[in-house]
């Protein structure tokens, strides 16, 4: 279960404070009509069940990206049954652990980093572990989480809510558009910009429900899709002949706004793919194009 968080009103500090959407019973609704096509997901373990392992929790997250669920499941399974510790996953060659989780692809540089954060944790703590992160406040668990390269928004979000049992709303690529096409964030908004409104929007008590089942949509439902334009996914029709649940609830698609200042556009901290050198970007952005010859 959740673990509870004293309520309080807390101030706005997210990058759209005149949006206004979602508001809770925007939430509820979309959680309720959700869980009546999908179910409700279970947000308890088993008594008798141990809690998650918080570096499994966050080794299979950075695996997670750039790939499918499927993939990094079985790069995740495959690593572990080659190295039954995570101590000998820090001491192994890095070629090693990379051919280990090579299925989910960009083997050397996820190798890499999950090597990286294993030895800040066997220096900074004697161990490799992140148990220690139980007994912290979200803010400086989520602080310690982000300094570790490779790791963004998203793989914090998921590690809070999943492995900790904390109240926070992760924003993958599902919940991004399908909350793009609600209206929830404006479309021009980035994963991150989008994580940090809604994180502060959602309610506590709706997050985990709401993430699970969006996901859970996005993947399922044709109308949701992340491929394609809102105007493209507003004419797919829904799996099987059964309804989106959310149609009636998407503004269409020529009301759906843009912010009047929209962030930066850069790469989150949980994208994987490598990126151009310097040099080669600012030539890009030095590039004109060149007028059309009119005769």
């Amino acid at each position: 279960m959740l673990r509870s968080i004293a309520a309080s009103v807390r101030a706005y500090t997210g990058p759209y404070p005149s949006w206004g959407a979602p508001t809770p019973e925007a939430c509820r609704l979309v959680t309720e009509r959700l869980a009546e096509q999908h179910g409700l997901p279970s947000t308890r373990r088993r008594p008798d069940a141990q809690p998650a392992c918080v570096l499994d929790s966050l080794v299979r997250t950075l695996l997670s990206q750039n790939t499918t669920d499927t993939t990094s499941a079985r790069a995740f399974d495959t690593l572990k049954l080659r190295f039954p510790s995570w101590d000998m996953v820090r001491t192994a060659p890095l070629q090693d652990v990379a051919d280990a989780i090579r299925v989910g692809g960009l083997a050397e540089i996820k190798a890499g980093r999950v090597q990286a954060i294993l030895s800040t944790l066997q220096e900074e703590r004697g161990a490799c572990s992140l148990e220690h992160l139980r007994g912290m406040h979200p803010a400086e668990a989520k602080a310690l989480l982000l300094g570790f390269k490779g790791v963004g928004k998203k793989t914090v979000a998921c590690v809070l809510l999943f492995a900790l049992e904390l109240p926070e709303f992760a924003v993958d690529t599902h919940v991004w558009e399908i909350s793009k096409a609600l209206g929830w964030v404006p479309t021009n908004a980035s994963r991150d910009q989008a994580y940090d409104h809604l994180n502060e929007l959602v309610p506590d008590e709706l997050k985990y429900d709401l993430h699970v089942l969006l996901v859970s949509h996005g993947k399922q439902c044709p109308a949701c899709a992340k491929a394609g334009s809102p105007k493209q996914r507003a004419a797919k029709p829904a799996d099987g002949g059964v309804a989106c649940p959310l149609a009636d609830l998407k503004p269409p698609p020529s009301q759906l706004k843009t912010a009047y200042r929209a962030g930066p556009k850069h790469r989150t901290g949980d994208d994987m793919r490598p990126q151009s050198p310097p040099e080669v970007a600012k030539k890009r952005r030095k590039r004109k194009v060149q007028p059309k010859d009119s005769t």
